[in-house]
């Protein structure tokens, strides 16, 4: 809660999406709204009267928001986020190699390999070329990063920060 009781806005985030569900329950699956007693008290709120039907919403929802997870994180990479930004997002902030995390997340393992990520694909928004990521594990941009247009300058200017970062020289 925030000060005096108040929620914070992260809490009327997270009851708002919960209403979502179950307003998603009754309008996909027939369900009902129904009162119930909030303890001893004549207070009541709203639940399911099926709440199967409310699971139902809820594993759909869930399948939805990480195919949507995964597209806005590759957007996110294509206008030039980082995989630390994409890990801070994703609640890795703090813990060793958010941005090894974030992409191994995001990422779909090759033939069902324990250590092997395929590859992912996205549109830089700089050059409007598809670029081939394969994870924040190398160092300099070009050994990550392929198919960026000529001269394209957000890949130029991250071999530039590359360059002042490390102190070599392309």
């Amino acid at each position: 809660m925030g000060v005096f009781g108040e929620p914070t806005a992260q809490e009327r985030r997270v009851w708002r999406v919960r209403e979502l569900i179950r307003s998603l329950a009754v309008e996909w699956f027939g369900t009902r709204e129904v009162r119930e007693p909030i303890g001893d008290t004549t207070t009541t709120r709203l639940v399911l009267a099926d709440p199967v039907e409310g699971l139902r919403a809820a594993v759909l929802v869930r399948r939805v928001a990480a195919g949507q997870e995964r597209e806005y994180a590759l957007a996110a990479r294509g206008a030039g986020w980082s995989w630390a930004t994409i890990g801070s997002v994703l609640g890795f902030e703090g813990l060793d190699e958010p941005e090894v995390l974030a992409f191994e997340h995001t990422a779909e393992r090759a033939g069902r390999s324990e250590t092997r990520w395929e590859p992912m694909l996205w549109r830089c928004t700089s050059c409007g070329a598809r670029v081939t990521d394969t994870g924040p594990y190398g160092s300099h941009p070009t050994d990550v990063e392929h198919g960026h247009g000529e001269g394209c300058a957000r890949h130029c200017a991250d071999i530039a920060a590359w360059e002042q970062r490390t102190g070599w020289d392309d």
